[in-house]
């Protein structure tokens, strides 16, 4: 019993007389940002939600897809574009709950006329190309740096 308590005392006195070594202290730190960029700037960020059925059960396919991108929103957009794959539900105009494969197209741009004007004639050519009842759009301000 006495060789337990003389090696808990031993320890103990070990613990009080090594010294804390700095660079093992793990600290949270906030990242830096950079000044060489230039501030961020106020931007408009819009979602289009493009649904993928046809009329009649069909799909829009990926290379019916692809043309409609190269042929009528990268013209107005060629700055850049995000394309994702989704998979999403609404009740259409009969009340009737659809289901369906979409495409979510992001595009964050100057708010300008024109660039509103371009985003209403991809949807209104979306809806003609492929007899859509709609395409959802959401838009909300967004700062941006680069």
């Amino acid at each position: 019993m006495k060789n337990k308590h003389l090696n808990s005392l031993c320890l103990a006195s070990l613990l009080l007389i090594v010294p804390v070594c700095p660079g093992t202290i793990a600290r949270a730190q906030i990242p830096e940002t950079s000044d060489t960029n230039a501030s961020p700037k106020t931007f408009l960020k819009d979602e289009l939600y493009f649904g993928l059925n046809k009329p009649g059960g069909e799909t829009i396919a990926e290379s019916e897809w692809q043309d409609f991108v190269k042929e009528v929103i990268t013209p107005s957009f060629r700055e850049g574009l995000t394309v994702l794959d989704g998979s999403g539900q609404f009740l259409n105009s009969s009340g009737i709950l659809i289901r369906e494969k979409s495409k979510i197209v992001i595009l964050i741009h100057e708010n300008s006329q024109k660039n509103n004007r371009a985003i209403q004639e991809i949807i209104e050519n979306y809806k003609r190309r492929f007899q859509q009842e709609s395409v959802l759009r959401t838009t909300s301000e967004v700062k941006v740096s680069f």
